[in-house]
């Protein structure tokens, strides 16, 4: 029973989407701050947060099982994804592509009875293009980190457009937040597993060189557009120019990671930018609730 529990975890990488979880329920926190006349609790509503929550966890778990479903074989070549349980046959086939059908329609319909349309349509769209457009692009171009940073992007918007029912600046502000996050984030993951996501086709890094200092200077700019989008917010008047005092320091650390890792492009560097882009968002975000 462990064990098969153990599988079905690995199947829906419970951890990844726990940080995607997250950042829709800073999407829905923000709508409600933003949009209400006083405190932000005049729009808070449990039925809607945790529609958001849950049913958006719910078609994640699909997503990542049919992503895993979808490449079992390429999955097998690396040291990274050997030990999947698709790959390793710990789930059958049959019930991996049931669970993840069963989880992906529940999410969509709990969705659909908590939220409006929009964020139903933005989960639907999320899930789509995470799998059929990003995942079979990965073995043809290194665009499919792009493609698949629209998936990565809009957990935020989600959970804003629940509040609010609509697409507009505040929502697509989180939305290019999280989306440029994603390129420093990925490719330092990129760099530092490179060598094994040759072995399955898989080309992730920006430059055609691989881990060259292309690659690296492109990581430093896409870095430096992170910081940039992750100030506009404050133009806007969705937070207080006190978000700073988060937003400023975290910004600069991540900076300086990818600085590092253009001068010297060892691994190491790459790890260490990895494990600043993972405590960004969470800190970014906190400072537009805050303040």
């Amino acid at each position: 029973m462990n064990s098969t529990l153990k599988a079905f975890g690995q199947l829906i990488k419970f951890r990844l989407t726990s940080s995607v979880a997250a950042t829709s329920v800073f999407g829905y926190l923000l709508g409600c701050k933003l949009n209400s006349d006083g405190s932000w609790t005049e729009l808070f509503d449990w039925s809607v947060f945790l529609g958001v929550l849950i049913g958006g966890m719910l078609v994640v778990f699909a997503s990542n099982g049919l992503n895993q479903i979808i490449e079992k074989e390429n999955d097998g070549k690396m040291a990274r994804t050997s030990a999947r349980p698709i790959v390793e046959e710990r789930i059958p086939l049959s019930q991996a592509i049931l669970f993840c059908w069963i989880t992906g329609i529940a999410g969509i319909v709990l969705l659909s009875l908590t939220v409006p349309f929009v964020a139903v349509f933005l989960s639907g769209l999320s899930l789509a293009i995470y799998v059929f457009v990003y995942t079979p692009m990965k073995q043809t171009s290194n665009i499919a980190v792009m493609i698949g940073a629209i998936p990565g992007a809009l957990p935020p918007l989600i959970g804003y457009t629940a509040v609010v029912g609509r697409i507009d600046e505040p929502g697509m502000m989180l939305f290019l937040v999280q989306f440029f996050w994603q390129f420093p984030h990925f490719w330092s993951i990129a760099w530092m597993l490179h060598d094994d996501y040759q072995k399955a086709g898989y080309w992730m890094l920006p430059s055609s060189g691989g881990r060259d200092k292309k690659s690296a200077y492109q990581i430093l700019i896409y870095t430096v557009l992170l910081i940039i989008i992750s100030m506009t917010p404050i133009y806007y008047g969705m937070c207080g120019v006190k978000s700073l005092m988060l937003i400023l320091p975290i910004s600069l650390w991540v900076l300086a990671k990818a600085f590092a890792l253009f001068r010297s492009m060892e691994i190491a560097d790459a790890r260490k930018l990895l494990y600043a882009t993972l405590i960004y968002t969470p800190v970014v975000f906190l400072g537009y609730i805050i303040f």
